[in-house]
């Protein structure tokens, strides 16, 4: 039975997501006039709970919301009721999710109100890394699904995890990958048999992990605006992790356009993505995947999400084109026409700096322009919005963007929680963007303190080579 949203009354927006990240959907959807409903999440990190404090807040970006669920992605039912009752008092037009935990309760209200979504099978393969290997196995690397039952199964998992290394022989190292966790976090690499069975082995009860072949190669994230299942534009991010310094995978830094790409390498990453999207029946959204481009030439998929890229991907698309993404994607979501330019005019890059474990004391920017670095968990709560420049403009440092409160205790980046301090950037297309980078390095501190010792982030891998 299909709700039909209530005719007459005012037109509203159903926008999942986290709140320190949607300050450019709430804008573009005042300026259409439409009423928010947001549905978001109750943890998460310092930042997230600053945000929450700005709900309700006059003149805050959030104060205009009209009306708020904080519940968890896997409540699926209580989202489609709220949703239904927010459909006899508003006449919905429209819904988005823009954060991965929400991306299947959003396509069953999609499905509910007959509003454009990413549809069925994309909203549920997306959200699986398992089926994601099965439904798209023709593009991607070998991998075995390991799940180990509850208590009292231990010895015939142990019995059982002797078998999984010997599928991977001539393919070490291999990575473990968690299903339940996101965010690179719990991914670790074996280097071989006996490291592998160890990681198994120690798999506490109802565990589900993916082993898979660790492929080499460059990284990018892929990103294509999908209306009715017609590809629209498809964006390029080259990816720079902490891979080759720690036995992790946190993403460290973004640049769009690519540096390391040529024509034909981009050519058979969009045909591949193309392939993909269309094996997913994708309907409407954003089809966000990330590539590895192996030395052989080959492109293999790591992971693909029904939903917008995070990080700082969309501003860096707007920085380099001139023009934000969000308006496309609601335009999408109200199942109007779209688009969006596919040329960049210049590069911008986003990097994650370092830090030493302790007390976060203080950040200093030391550049030519005035530029302060946002203490957003300590403030608004919220990303703040980017303003293109000129394509022939010199290299412009946009923000310093701290994700933590002051005194907060840092630890390792294992994963992408971990991250402290953010930059974003952009320079002219032909500009050297990693001397650009280094640039910006040189001129910021991350400063924590632990008992009493002052001591100064240092630096971090940057974007791939």
């Amino acid at each position: 039975m299909i709700v039909v949203s209530g005719v007459g009354r005012r037109p509203a927006f159903i926008l999942f997501g986290d709140l320190h990240k949607i300050g450019p959907y709430l804008a573009d959807l005042d300026r259409r006039g439409l009423a928010v409903l947001l549905v978001s999440g109750r943890g998460g990190t310092s930042l997230a709970r600053r945000a929450r404090e700005m709900l309700g807040k006059p003149g805050h970006p959030l104060g205009a919301v009209a009306d708020v669920l904080l519940t968890d992605g896997g409540d699926s039912a209580g989202i489609a009721d709220r949703a239904a009752q927010w459909a006899e008092r508003y006449r919905v037009v429209g819904a988005l999710a823009v954060a991965e935990v929400f991306v299947e309760p959003a396509a069953l209200v999609c499905d509910l109100l007959a509003l454009p979504g990413v549809g069925p099978r994309a909203s549920v393969v997306c959200r699986n890394k398992a089926l994601q290997r099965r439904y798209l196995e023709h593009w991607s690397p070998l991998s075995v699904l390991v799940q180990r039952g509850g208590a009292g199964t231990d010895e015939i998992g142990r019995d059982r995890y002797r078998e999984v290394p010997a599928r991977f022989t001539d393919r070490f190292p291999t990575v473990v990958k968690p299903l339940t966790l996101e965010s690179s976090m719990g991914v670790r690499v074996a280097r071989d048999e006996e490291e592998l069975f160890a990681l198994l082995a120690g798999l506490g009860p109802r565990s589900e992990i993916l082993v898979e072949e660790r492929v080499s190669g460059r990284e990018y994230n892929v990103d294509t605006i999908v209306v009715d299942g017609e590809l629209l534009t498809t964006m390029i991010t080259q990816k720079g992790t902490n891979e080759r310094s720690t036995n992790y995978f946190v993403e460290v830094a973004h640049t769009t356009p690519p540096t390391n790409l040529d024509p034909g390498e981009k050519r058979r990453i969009e045909r591949t993505h193309g392939s993909v999207v269309k094996r997913l029946r994708f309907g409407t959204g954003m089809a966000h995947a990330e590539y590895r481009l192996t030395d052989d030439g080959r492109v293999v998929l790591m992971e693909i999400a029904a939903r917008p890229p995070g990080d700082a991907c969309l501003p860096l698309y707007e920085l380099a084109t001139g023009q934000p993404v969000e308006p496309a994607l609601i335009d999408a979501a109200l199942g109007g026409a779209t688009t969006y330019p596919g040329c960049p005019a210049r590069r911008a890059r986003q990097l994650y700096f370092e830090h030493t474990p302790g007390r976060l004391a203080e950040v200093r920017v030391d550049w030519p322009e005035p530029v302060r670095p946002r203490w957003l968990a300590d403030t608004t709560g919220i990303w703040p919005e980017f303003r293109p420049t000129g394509a022939r403009d010199p290299l412009r440092l946009h923000e310093v963007l701290v994700l933590k409160r002051r005194g907060e205790q840092l630890g390792a980046i294992t994963d992408s929680s971990g991250r402290a301090v953010t930059a974003v950037f952009d320079a002219p297309l032909d500009a050297d963007i990693d001397v650009a980078e280094m640039r910006v390095r040189d001129a910021v501190t991350v400063v924590t303190r632990d008992d009493a010792l002052e001591t100064s982030g240092g630096r971090i891998g940057g974007a791939d080579a």
